[in-house]
């Protein structure tokens, strides 16, 4: 399978391709999904470094197990399930969570209204500040587009428990921001 053009095929025989060592196969998912999964570690990382530093991470651990691979099984389930982990294991050890404006500033862009960039920055600094279920689930829906069956299948739930985390979701924030 090796020099394979991998863009038209399945999740499923890309992962049986990386368990017979193809790096092609394995360069062709980093590829399809490190931009979804950047996105996602920074909007719970407020850091692009970070971000991309555990990004990295991901795939050097999947490309090391790449035997435990399971072919049957979502790889894109997989993929988020083992980055909230080591996002959760990150910001344990980090004592100081810093925000970085120009992280903000390069990631969004904005209008020069200052006053939709403070909106802007204070929805993600409250979004930040939800519960971790809660916040992976939002993120997830908003910011990703992932529908709610896809977000119970990646964060091994039932889809009624999004639907609750996404309701408490919006009712934090909604109480933040009606203050």
């Amino acid at each position: 399978m090796a020099n394979q053009n991998y863009n038209d095929l399945p999740d499923e025989q890309i992962v049986k391709a990386i368990i017979e060592n193809d790096h092609s196969a394995f360069k062709n998912l980093y590829y399809k999904y490190y931009p979804m999964l950047i996105r996602f570690a920074w909007y719970r990382l407020h850091s692009t470094d970070s971000a991309k530093e555990i990004v990295q991470e991901l795939f050097f651990r999947i490309w090391i197990k790449r035997e435990n691979l399971n072919p049957d099984k979502s790889i894109k389930a997989y993929l988020y399930k083992s980055l909230n982990n080591l996002i959760i294991n990150h910001s344990k050890l980090s004592s100081a969570k810093t925000t970085s404006i120009e992280d903000i500033k390069n990631k969004n862009s904005f209008d020069d209204e200052e006053n939709k960039q403070d909106l802007k920055i204070d929805i993600e600094r409250e979004i930040g500040k939800l519960p971790e279920k809660i916040k992976t689930v939002y993120i997830l829906s908003r910011i990703e587009g992932y529908k709610y069956d896809e977000i119970a299948e990646i964060c091994n739930i039932s889809k009624k428990a999004v639907e609750k985390r996404m309701s408490k979701a919006f009712n934090i924030l909604r109480g933040i921001f009606n203050k």
